[in-house]
């Protein structure tokens, strides 16, 4: 089970956390001298997980029942440092000590902590902990004889229940909508639109009738901000991330509850408003966003720090490209060396990919195609990664412009008829991208100059047109084709 779990485990911890955990292990010696600080220590200090190097060691007997032990112990360690650092972790260690009262027959003792308990729960809307609390609370009512009391404690159950199953309605509805918009992206046509659609009818013939929490409500705002980002009503998009962020904000236990949730809020309330012209208010929301490194708990966070990482570079990059400012970009991607090795595990593949896109699109952008095309190669080389069909859509592309910069004819004509049919297959074929396979098939056989010309015109033509279309605009959000075809021109013209 632990083989490279207590490397990964080790390299997760912060300084704290390690200087903590040598004092909690000198408390588990026995003799003179503590063999699992060392291994420990080791381990630490290892770059890639080793574990041949380990056996080296005289202190170590047997390896796999010590890094056994030793998984353990960190994790008994974390559990203690981490004991009041959330409203869920004073819960639980709450109920530890009501399950001793319990079967010490301490009963009073054990129904003032189910009272602290409780009051933490209700605080922060933790339905499942406060049933939990319930439980053992009727369970000490009963062993005192208390009937009735506990019998008001089961009613109490029932409508935390009834709470609980309308907050599951919203959960369930909004994830499920979650999983459609990252498969899809954002909308090419009516059918993705009614797709999205759907979510929203199945909440409206749920069973609303009891009070929508603020966690339900938080889903509800995240489902049909998913809705209105993935059409593309900016208007609506705006309202509903101004209301997401307030509500994270006045009520801070749920950025607790959903760090992850608060950061990503920031995130689409950035691009909402710099979607909308209010770009002193981006501005201000992107240092909001990347100040929260420093809060939260998310210093002691890579997961969270990775995602606080991606989306603040992928906004500086993502805006100095649009504004053309070549310079600045590459400063950006050049200052993320650091940060990019320490999250890298840590981040999901879309966020990674948008990344690796954007310095594919930087490289294109600065003349260095082959840095491009090594780029977006580590995404489609992965056959793995099946969602955001228009980030692939806009990669597979960009691509193709790649190979067609090179010059690469031998392998143009392949790639080209093979992303057409890719497209065909996964039905993303739009008219943006048929125009742009048909002349990179048409462009590189063209036998003249004036025939050059002519196909980079069409091009350019029709790009402009399909840059203004509700559904054909949504790929020049990722690339500008049309103006790509613009500067190809008078290249071309200037020869």
């Amino acid at each position: 089970m632990v083989k490279e779990a207590l490397y990964d485990l080790i390299h997760s911890m912060t300084m704290s956390e390690k200087r903590y955990f040598k004092i909690y292990s000198s408390k588990h010696v026995i003799g003179a001298k503590n063999d699992y600080i060392e291994l420990f220590d080791v381990i630490s200090k290892q770059t890639v997980f080793n574990d041949d190097e380990l056996k080296n060691n005289t202190f170590v007997k047997n390896l796999s029942a010590e890094k056994n032990y030793l998984y353990r112990l960190v994790l008994k360690g974390l559990n203690a440092f981490h004991d009041d650092s959330s409203a869920k972790n004073k819960i639980y260690s709450h109920l530890k000590s009501m399950e001793i009262l319990f079967h010490k027959g301490l009963y009073g003792q054990a129904l003032k902590l189910a009272n602290k308990a409780r009051k933490i729960a209700q605080d922060n809307e933790l339905f499942v902990q406060e049933l939990v609390v319930n439980e053992l609370e009727v369970e000490l009512m009963s062993k005192q004889f208390e009937y009735h009391q506990a019998s008001k404690s089961i009613d109490v159950a029932e409508e935390l229940a009834k709470k609980m199953s309308n907050f599951n309605l919203y959960q369930k509805v909004t994830t499920d909508s979650y999983a459609a918009r990252l498969e899809i992206g954002t909308s090419r046509s009516e059918e993705d639109t009614r797709r999205l659609q759907q979510f929203l009818r199945i909440e409206n013939e749920g069973e609303t009738n009891y009070p929508v929490t603020k966690r339900a409500e938080m889903y509800q705002l995240g489902l049909h901000l998913t809705y209105y980002y993935f059409v593309g009503d900016e208007k609506k998009t705006l309202k509903l991330t101004e209301k997401m962020t307030q509500l994270y904000e006045s009520n801070p236990f749920l950025i607790e509850y959903s760090t992850i949730g608060y950061v990503s809020s920031l995130y689409n309330l950035h691009n909402a408003y710099q979607n909308s012209g209010r770009l002193t208010d981006a501005d201000n929301v992107l240092h909001r966003l990347e100040d929260c490194k420093l809060k939260y708990g998310i210093p002691t966070s890579d997961n969270i720090g990775a995602r606080v990482f991606f989306y603040s570079t992928n906004i500086r990059l993502t805006n100095y490209l649009k504004q053309n400012r070549i310079q600045e970009s590459g400063e950006v991607i050049a200052n993320s060396e650091k940060e990019l090795k320490r999250f890298l595990g840590h981040i999901g593949k879309p966020q990674l990919y948008e990344y690796y896109f954007l310095v594919a699109k930087h490289s294109f952008i600065s003349l260095d195609f082959r840095r491009a095309l090594r780029f977006t190669n580590l995404i489609l080389n992965d056959l793995k990664f099946k969602v955001r069909a228009d980030l692939l859509s806009a990669v597979r592309l960009l691509n193709l412009l790649i190979h067609y910069e090179l010059r690469n004819d031998f392998t143009i004509d392949y790639m080209a008829k093979n992303t057409l049919s890719y497209l065909k297959k996964k039905h993303r074929l739009f008219q943006v991208e048929e125009e742009l396979i048909r002349f990179i098939l048409n462009h590189h056989k063209a036998e003249d100059f004036v025939q050059q010309i002519a196909d980079l015109k069409q091009l350019n033509t029709e790009m402009r047109r399909y840059k203004q279309d509700q559904f054909e605009g949504r790929p020049f959000d990722y690339f500008d084709f049309q103006e790509w075809a613009t500067f190809k021109l008078d290249s071309i013209s200037q020869e």
